[in-house]
């Protein structure tokens, strides 16, 4: 575009350039006149001839300019306009009620024996736990805590509610309990159990148990001063069997049906009492034949030693009817001298047995405890109460 207006100025100089010629001054002599008058005329037709070239120049250049492609200006690209969606805002899902069980219960506080708590073997006490009712049928008096896994601590199989509690109150649980006879860390767990055998516990999934965790730090001395050997103490030294084959001690429990050994530092006698003296607990196995005996390591006997304990059966244990067995082997001797046997029956008493060893003077002597069922072994917990070898 540029040139075009350049082309245009040049044209239009020679134009003006012409017309000035045509200007030119006409008059003098003839001669000089008709020469100027032709040079003039001369001087019109290129004036016309130059205004033609000129028209046509300019036709020319602007047929040109008209038809000549202008070059695309160079232009920024719009931007494209995005539509604007919101963001979606998130609905949160419909809660979907979590329908209350009929049995459900809250573990609320330990009212007596935290966990960790320390006895001494043997002690009794009384465990009790505040639970709540979060379920939504009432508890009757029929509902129970039951004694589930771990260490029962010589507490009943169960113990009935102390009363009827609504949805939303709470109700204290109290079950005896017995330090076991041995050292160590020990766990009880119990759960509830409704009137219809329905079975439940505590915590959000309603299975949780209820927990009795103590600690026994020591073992009782024995009360007589003059104690030679303690076998309550020293009870699993010795090995234990019944006529079904040996069997482990302690024993897990009380079986009637495998037999088992025991002990206890609180022992309950027939009449219900409760001793403070430890104890033996044997039960024989089930058979005819059924017994249960423990062979305790060689002892050197002195003159004087007497073999002294208490024979009782358990309370409450009405078809207890068994016979104890005192008997003995010189060390490196298969023969076995039976020194006493005592029948025992559930009948409210006790029976107390007192040995003079002198004649086992210098020797060592073997010794085996021994109880036999007489034909049925159901109830037959014999205990051998502060048995030992003493020396008055």
């Amino acid at each position: 575009m540029k040139t075009f207006f350049i082309k245009i100025l040049v044209a239009t100089s020679i134009l003006a350039i012409a017309l000035t010629a045509c200007n030119l001054p006409i008059g003098g002599n003839t001669e000089v006149n008709a020469t100027q008058t032709q040079a003039a005329l001369d001087a019109t037709v290129s004036v016309r001839l130059t205004q033609i070239a000129f028209d046509a120049m300019v036709a020319q250049l602007t047929q040109q300019a008209l038809v000549s492609p202008t070059p695309a200006a160079t232009s920024t690209p719009l931007p494209t306009a995005t539509a604007y969606i919101p963001p979606a805002t998130a609905i949160p899902p419909t809660a979907t009620a979590i329908p209350i069980p009929c049995y459900q219960a809250a573990y609320v506080d330990d009212i007596t024996v935290d966990d960790g708590t320390s006895f001494t073997a043997g002690t009794g006490f009384t465990k009790t736990w505040r639970i709540k009712n979060t379920g939504t049928c009432a508890w009757t008096k029929d509902f129970k805590i039951y004694f589930n896994s771990g260490n029962a601590m010589g507490a009943a199989a169960s113990v009935a509610f102390p009363a009827a509690v609504n949805p939303g109150s709470t109700v204290d649980l109290s079950v005896a309990m017995t330090a076991p006879s041995s050292t160590g860390d020990f766990t009880g767990n119990w759960m509830l159990k409704a009137a219809n055998g329905t079975i439940f516990g505590v915590g959000s999934g309603g299975n949780a148990a209820l927990t009795v965790v103590i600690k026994v730090t020591s073992v009782p001395v024995s009360k007589d001063p003059n104690i030679v050997y303690d076998f309550i103490k020293n009870y699993c030294s010795a090995q234990w069997r019944t006529n079904a084959g040996f069997i482990t001690c302690p024993s897990t429990g009380i079986d009637y049906n495998h037999g088992s050994i025991t002990r206890t530092y609180s022992p309950v006698l027939e009449s219900g009492g409760v001793d403070d003296e430890g104890a033996l607990q044997t039960v024989p196995a089930t058979g005819g034949d059924g017994m249960i005996q423990g062979q305790f390591p060689a002892l050197m006997i002195h003159s004087g030693d007497k073999f002294v304990s208490t024979l009782v059966c358990s309370h409450n244990k009405t078809s207890c009817s068994v016979t104890f067995e005192l008997s003995y082997k010189v060390k490196g001797s298969d023969t076995i001298t039976v020194l006493g046997t005592w029948d025992k029956s559930y009948d409210g008493t006790i029976l107390p047995v007192n040995v003079d060893l002198s004649a086992l003077d210098g020797k060592e002597i073997v010794f085996f405890l021994k109880v036999l069922s007489k034909g049925n072994s159901t109830d037959d917990l014999a205990q051998w109460m502060a048995v030992r070898i003493t020396h008055p």
